[in-house]
């Protein structure tokens, strides 16, 4: 600000001076008066944040001259903050700005001070919660609670606010839960059987414990009624045990003189039903009742040739169906025409030199020829087996696990296949999404420009996800007419023609037809090696035609349309 003043003071002091010793012309004073807030950046390229004065002589667009003289009288006027800081004992209602608070926290609002400019309130709030207090009275007689004199003779739940604060400015609240209650009998049950159903409840219990049962009342201003249940059933006082046992070859069995008995299965299936009583002192007796079900067991020694999938099926009948599949011991369960267990059969085996070798998984691009067996697969195929022989006279299989032929990209170049000595052409690749690209020119860009003197072919390699690649070739023709040096592998006629021309060539794939304007107006794909264009309804004139055989070579050849 002081400095600003000075500035002005030596400025008028020295104007006269300065005018008639720099300026050919008079020059015009412009006053002006900024009033901001914090901030302002003048024309004079200076950011002015306090009062200040600043000067600035613009010269004449037409002379060059110094011309008129800017005076500006800078009034900044500063943002102000605030914090407010306030609590509630329940939602907040803020007098700035009418908006209600739910949660403690800092909450802003921006306002215009008395100088217009933005201030910011900050209010720091504190919610707190009143404090209740619980009264929990069970009884059978009507109660008065003290802390409203009311009397109460049902069951309820109130709340009373009392006048009195609490430590934290909150009110505090007290709660009553009242229950009118009395208790009844307590019946107890002790008996051998393994349940007890109890009339008063119609439940059935077992076990040891309690269980209680509450009785309403019809009249009067009694309480409910509240009985207890103390039950002991058999199950503390004997032992019932009923078992499910599989024994092989034999069981050994102990009866209630404690004599031993031993039942074997033999050649068939056993099942008995064994049963032994317990007297106790109590009168409740214990009773063990046994389920036994006892299978033969057989054991087998064998020796095989490995086959199939590199096993061995014993017997050599279809029912049991058992396949032994490399050297060591196995287990079969045996069943009968219900589906029950009815034998166990030990197996040790021995393979005499069949067995089954798995070779990991192939991925091929295009098409795959397995060394093995000669075949050259072009789709995708699951464990492929080829049967070998040993010395030992025995089978052996070698499985491959799977071949997965992942298809060739598709890729052609298309753009100016034909022009004139001196000229550029652009080429560009147009295949299947994500592929990259590697031109015979080194570029790995889709689109490469080239400038060649004579005709020259160019290729193109693309890579897809699976690296599996395809190259496309065409070349580019430089001539002033449309004629290749290799057109004679394309037949095209009738040239000129007035309705329909006909393209004929060595593994033909597609064509493609463009005005003299490069733009495409047909495409279409070979059959056996032929495509027949409609042209009856194209203008008369030159138009370039684009063949492309299935190895990606192009021929460029001109077509004349004359009606």
């Amino acid at each position: 600000m002081k400095k600003g003043f000075i500035g002005f003071l030596l400025m008028a002091f020295c104007m006269p001076f300065l005018v008639q010793a720099q300026f050919k012309a008079p020059l015009a004073v412009v006053y002006d008066t900024i009033d901001t807030c914090n901030s302002y950046t003048w024309i004079d390229g200076y950011t002015y944040t306090t009062n200040s004065t600043g000067y600035q002589i613009i010269k004449s667009t037409l002379t060059g001259d110094d011309s008129v003289l800017m005076v500006a009288t800078f009034v900044i006027r500063q943002s102000s903050t605030a914090d407010v800081y306030d609590s509630s004992c329940s939602n907040y209602v803020w007098a700035l700005n009418g908006k209600v608070y739910a949660a403690p926290g800092q909450y802003k609002d921006t306002l215009v001070n008395a100088a217009g400019c933005d201030s910011i309130v900050t209010l720091h709030l504190a919610l707190k919660s009143p404090d209740t207090t619980y009264t929990d009275v069970a009884q059978c007689t009507p109660y008065t609670w003290a802390a409203d004199g009311i009397t109460y003779n049902t069951d309820t739940t109130v709340y009373f606010t009392p006048a009195t604060i609490g430590a934290d400015s909150c009110a505090n609240v007290l709660c009553l839960r009242y229950r009118q209650i009395t208790t009844g009998d307590t019946i107890v049950v002790s008996t051998c059987e393994t349940s007890y159903t109890w009339d008063m409840d119609g439940n059935t219990y077992s076990g040891n414990g309690f269980a209680t049962y509450t009785k309403k009342v019809n009249s009067g201003a009694g309480c409910d009624t509240i009985y207890t249940l103390n039950y002991t059933t058999g199950e503390g006082q004997y032992v019932l045990i009923d078992t499910t046992i599989t024994a092989l070859d034999s069981f050994v069995w102990v009866d209630m003189s404690s004599t031993t008995h031993i039942i074997k299965a033999n050649a068939q299936r056993v099942d008995t039903v064994l049963t032994r009583t317990h007297e106790s002192l109590t009168s409740c007796d214990s009773v063990e009742t046994y389920n036994v079900t006892i299978l033969p067991t057989y054991r087998i020694d064998t020796a095989f040739c490995g086959r199939g999938t590199g096993g061995f099926r014993w017997p050599n009948t279809r029912n049991p169906l058992i396949w032994l599949r490399q050297n060591g011991d196995t287990t079969y369960m045996c069943k009968d025409t219900e589906g029950k267990d009815s034998c166990l059969m030990y197996f040790t085996y021995t393979n005499l030199g069949s067995d089954t070798t798995w070779l990991p998984a192939i991925a091929a691009c295009g098409e795959y020829t397995w060394d093995l067996n000669g075949v050259t697969y072009r789709t995708s195929t699951d464990t492929i087996p080829y049967r070998l022989t040993n010395i030992n006279g025995c089978d052996s299989v070698v499985v491959l696990t799977s071949i997965t032929i992942n298809p060739l990209p598709n890729v052609y170049i298309d753009g100016n296949l034909w022009i004139r000595p001196g000229n550029s052409a652009t080429l560009f690749a147009v295949g299947d999404a994500n592929l990259t690209y590697r031109w015979s020119t080194g570029e790995t860009t889709d689109t490469i420009v080239v400038t060649p003197s004579q005709n020259t072919e160019y290729s193109i390699t693309a890579t897809d996800g699976n690296s599996c690649q395809r190259t496309s070739t065409a070349t580019v023709v430089v001539s002033e007419s449309i004629n290749q040096a290799n057109a004679n592998t394309v037949k095209v006629f009738p040239n000129p023609a007035s309705t329909k021309v006909t393209i004929e060539g060595d593994n033909l794939a597609s064509v493609k037809l463009y005005n003299m304007l490069g733009q495409l107006i047909v495409a279409k794909d070979a059959i056996s090696g032929k495509v027949v264009i409609t042209v009856s309804e194209y203008n008369n004139g030159s138009y370039i035609l684009r063949a492309e055989n299935n190895d990606g070579k192009t021929t460029i050849r001109s077509v004349v349309i004359k009606k």
